[in-house]
């Protein structure tokens, strides 16, 4: 089985806001990031005719492919909406890194063996208790409740354009922040 690529995760700054979903459905499709639903994939969209609009990509060679070709049904580029979850939840990957405590500054490095779900980190440098959410994740791993998934982006390879950041404040009244997900 091939390796995830990876995706781009748009979620409100608030780790516990949870704007309403069909709203943020029908303000994305109206501003053209989300194209027709994928019946095949709860709550999946074919990207919208303002995606490269609303999605930078850098690099030399970017390559998109946003339909399924073939009968293998290789992995192409769509947006997945999921949420609102009954609390937040923290979403890493195989590409997250030690995240910074949010007092100090020093790095986890043992990060993983540390984190249980509903437990706080707490940082041997200076003693801070702070739940995952509350540490500094980079891009690397980010909490929420509510999700838009890029699917099939590397890591670095995209950014939301600032217009997409401000239509996404204006449909939820709530400003958002990205991180980037690889599976294992």
């Amino acid at each position: 089985m091939a390796s995830h690529t990876g995706r781009l995760v748009l979620s409100p700054s608030d780790p516990d806001a949870a704007p309403d979903p069909t709203q943020l459905r029908d303000g994305l499709t109206d501003a053209g990031l989300l194209g027709e639903p994928i019946l095949s994939v709860p709550g999946a969209y074919r990207v919208g005719p303002q995606f490269l609009v609303l999605i930078t990509f850098a690099g030399c060679a970017v390559h998109l492919e946003t339909e399924a070709t073939g009968d293998d049904a290789r992995p192409f580029t769509h947006v997945r909406l999921t949420g609102p979850e009954p609390e937040s939840r923290f979403r890493q990957g195989r590409n997250t890194r030690p995240p910074r405590c949010p007092r100090c500054r020093e790095r986890l490095s043992d990060w993983r063996s540390r984190l249980q779900p509903g437990s706080p980190l707490a940082c041997p440098a200076c003693g801070m208790v702070a739940p995952a959410c509350a540490w500094d994740w980079r891009t690397q791993a980010g909490c929420g409740r509510l999700f838009v998934d890029i699917e099939e982006v590397f890591p670095g390879e995209a950014l939301p354009t600032p217009g997409l950041m401000d239509t996404l404040a204006a449909i939820s009244g709530h400003p958002w922040r990205y991180f980037y997900q690889q599976d294992r």
